[in-house]
């Protein structure tokens, strides 16, 4: 009966410490990989090989403690339980690696919480009712799976508040991963909500924009962006990971030499350095179609921060009266020109131009309350910069 009730707490150990390895902390490994070597060494992405070998090499390593400790001490059949409960301490630990990387850590795994709790709940009952004087090797099996079981629940518990559980950690890791390889689904599908407001996740959404050459038409759809700090990536070892600072300034060509967080102002001698590269005649048009990221995110970069008058003079600077410009682009510039009569146009949108006073009458028609001014223009005109640009308390503040 005792090796069959070890056993069983045994296979429990291992079924939670490799789902745990899979399901939520496969990056994790690579994390801790990465900030034990000082972020000086690549981090090899996953494979479904690398993650199942991390699985079992953490489980071997967690389960020591509850083998040391039912090899030397004698533990009643009713308490098998308690020999794991230091492996799942350990477990915790050993995935419980938090870099700096928010402000505050919320739990990704609430539902599996409240579930262990109600399970522990239950288990307590559970033992109550099938506890006998009748014990031994010949008692029931059952007298003894309720006391062992509950046990096993709560080192899960003991796991589950030691592990890492930040929402947008977890999803910084993938989403860094998938752009590497050029499959932008993840970034394209993240839902506006406290995850997204993270500098890191919000540059790399931006980043994935721009490889598809989407950046000057969609940017205004991410929730979170609320100046252009957001257009680059945090300096912590956690927003390091996966190579995520070096996706972004790789994409632009620019190195953050000396830099002291005025991104525009970076952004801006970035492309001044690049506009003296392309003045020469050798530069080939390939060259110059790699300068564009580049442009557009300092372009983008004015449009955060709500300085029109410098957006409008640097428009004719990367583009060509007769090119067709991107819709944020074209919106900024129907807002500028109905704020200054005299500015000098620099082209001519005659749709863009109706369609923003149509936007003009929406918010001057609601103009004595707020709320529902906010309210009609983003649904009236989704994801625009329109509403970035006027209604600047709904974007959260640094």
């Amino acid at each position: 009966m005792a090796s069959i009730i070890t056993m069983l707490c045994f296979l429990l150990f291992v079924a939670y410490s490799i789902s745990l390895f899979i399901r939520h902390q496969s990056y994790m490994v690579a994390l801790a990989n990465f900030i034990a070597n000082g972020g000086l060494t690549d981090v090899a992405y996953d494979t479904p090989s690398s993650v199942w070998i991390a699985a079992l090499l953490g489980t071997a390593l967690s389960i020591i403690p509850a083998l040391f400790l039912l090899h030397s001490f004698h533990f009643p059949i009713c308490m098998k339980g308690m020999a794991f409960i230091p492996s799942y301490v350990v477990l915790g630990l050993m995935t419980g690696i938090c870099p700096q990387s928010v402000d505050a850590v919320e739990n990704d795994i609430p539902i599996l919480r409240a579930a262990i709790l109600l399970l522990v709940s239950a288990m307590g009952i559970l033992y109550s009712q099938v506890y006998h004087e009748d014990r031994g090797e010949h008692a029931p099996f059952s007298n003894y799976l309720g006391s062992n079981v509950l046990q096993v629940c709560v080192g899960i518990m003991f796991c589950i508040s030691l592990t890492n559980s930040d929402r947008q950690l977890h999803l910084q890791q993938p989403l860094a991963q998938t752009i590497h390889r050029h499959d932008y689904t993840l970034a394209n599908s993240i839902v506006p909500g406290e995850t997204t407001t993270n500098n890191t996740i919000a540059s790399l959404r931006v980043l994935a924009l721009s490889k598809q050459g989407l950046m000057a038409d969609r940017l205004f759809s991410i929730h979170g962006m609320y100046g252009s700090r957001c257009l680059l990536p945090e300096t912590f070892l956690s927003a390091q990971i996966y190579h995520t600072t070096r996706l972004v300034y790789n994409h632009l060509q620019a190195i953050p030499v000396n830099f002291d967080g005025d991104v525009t102002s970076f952004l801006q001698k970035a492309v001044e350095r690049r506009m003296m590269v392309l003045q020469d005649s050798a530069v080939t048009h390939v060259d110059s179609l790699r300068a564009r990221p580049l442009m557009d995110y300092y372009l983008c970069a004015l449009l955060l921060d709500r300085d029109l008058p410098s957006f409008a003079k640097s428009l004719p600077r990367f583009y060509a009266q007769e090119a067709a410009l991107p819709r944020h682009y074209r919106e900024a510039l129907a807002v500028y020109y109905a704020e200054d009569s005299l500015a000098t146009r620099f082209a001519s949108d005659a749709i863009m131009d109706s369609i923003y006073r149509d936007y003009t009458t929406l918010r001057c028609s609601f103009q004595d309350r707020p709320m529902a001014q906010r309210k009609a223009c983003a649904e009236a005109f989704p994801s625009t910069y329109w509403n970035y640009y006027f209604f600047p308390e709904d974007r959260k503040q640094h």
